[in-house]
């Protein structure tokens, strides 16, 4: 369901068959989720980020692998401090520095998405508020079908092991141009489906977890089903062109875990109880402002383009909580984007050390806050 174009502030409207669909195949298809005009700010961004590498002499697939980091790329000068990866008074400082014309995303990056993203995140609360985890345009330049499409993977691969057993994010995949074949879209592996053993019916998922460990648990357990390697792309494509489309569940499915509405902290039954059917894959084929929100359990890859066109999309990644390891470190970005960043806070550092959240500009000589002295996790560039 698309937004009203006659409200911008109207956000797509996520029912509890779409969020029992999101956790029963490890993704969710929302098409015209944004509003044009927010589809045009961010081409307008993502062109500008662009055409400044290409100012560069960077080549966008070979050098940076098409992916764009807002902040990172190069088009501003690195903040002083680190401490704006907590803070979102001091990121939304930061990142509207990054628009050439008097364009904000900040509005879509933490409120509009947001508001979808968190039907499908355990519920939010003041120690786990939804956070902004990761955020980058991923660009495939025409005629690159050698190099730009990816490999069969799942986002949550790029953390910390640790950070994967304990913190839940959702990759919002955001297509920029209508993307199909062509161009270099998505392929999406929906989990298996677990049936009852005994009975053989299926057994639906919760529409939403109360915390994320049972999150956490559910996810990974459907995915570690998945029959390996996955299939090649070739094979994958016709699997998906001869599906039947995706149907969501019934909005209250009378076996479904959780059904209702309830947020569940356990599961009814013992999952090694249940038995797997493997589901084909799904191109992605949509026009631009759709979002395809996708677990970070899920597995997914993308094709090459092979049009004469760019394939722009952009990527924001949320996490319940701020992902740390199990040591303290800091894996990505943890800037949470409601109101319970902005009380008065310390952060401690894994050093042992504090800051206000007040003071995340400010560098006191000690390099607290630059980037060497935090203790980030592995690169957590995706790739679609």
């Amino acid at each position: 369901m698309a937004a009203s174009q006659d409200n911008p502030t109207t956000t797509t409207t996520i029912s509890e068959g779409m969020r029992r669909q999101f956790h029963r195949d490890g993704f969710l298809v929302v098409t015209n989720a944004l509003e044009t005009e927010d589809v045009e700010i961010l081409r307008r961004e993502a062109d500008c980020l662009i055409n400044y590498l290409i100012s560069e002499n960077i080549n966008i697939m070979t050098d940076y692998g098409g992916i764009i980091e807002p902040i990172t790329c190069g088009y501003i000068d690195p903040p002083v401090s680190q401490m704006f990866i907590l803070s979102k008074k001091s990121y939304s400082h930061v990142r509207d520095q990054v628009p050439e014309e008097p364009d904000s995303v900040l509005h879509i990056l933490f409120e509009k998405v947001p508001a979808m993203v968190n039907n499908f995140l355990p519920l939010e609360s003041e120690d786990d508020p939804t956070c902004l985890f990761n955020e980058q345009y991923i660009v495939k330049t025409p005629d690159s079908a050698d190099v730009s499409s990816f490999e069969w993977h799942q986002d949550s691969q790029y953390m910390d092991t640790s950070a994967q057993e304990t913190f839940p994010i959702v990759s919002c995949w955001i297509a920029l141009d209508n993307v199909n074949l062509k161009n270099g879209t998505l392929l999406v592996e929906p989990f298996p489906r677990p049936k009852d053993a005994a009975t053989g019916g299926y057994i639906d998922p919760p529409t939403q977890f109360h915390g994320r460990d049972t999150y956490v648990r559910y996810h990974k357990h459907l995915a570690s089903n998945y029959v390996n390697p996955p299939s090649n792309k070739m094979t994958a494509i016709m699997k998906a062109q001869h599906r039947q489309p995706l149907q969501p569940p019934p909005p209250s499915s009378p076996s479904a875990v959780g059904a209702g509405g309830t947020a569940v902290d356990t599961l009814p039954n013992d999952p090694k109880e249940w038995i797997y059917e493997s589901q084909p894959p799904v191109l992605v084929e949509v026009p631009a402002g759709s979002i395809v929100f996708l677990s970070g359990w899920v597995r997914h890859c993308s094709l090459g383009n092979s049009s004469s066109k760019f394939r722009r999309a952009f990527m924001p990644q949320y996490s319940a909580g701020k992902v740390v390891t199990a040591t303290g470190g800091m894996v990505s970005l943890a800037v949470p984007c409601n109101e319970y960043d902005e009380r008065e806070r310390e952060w401690v550092d894994p050093l042992g050390r504090k800051q206000s959240q007040g003071d995340e500009l400010i560098d006191d000589d000690d390099e607290f806050g630059r980037t060497d002295d935090l203790d980030f996790g592995d690169d957590v560039d995706m790739e679609d």
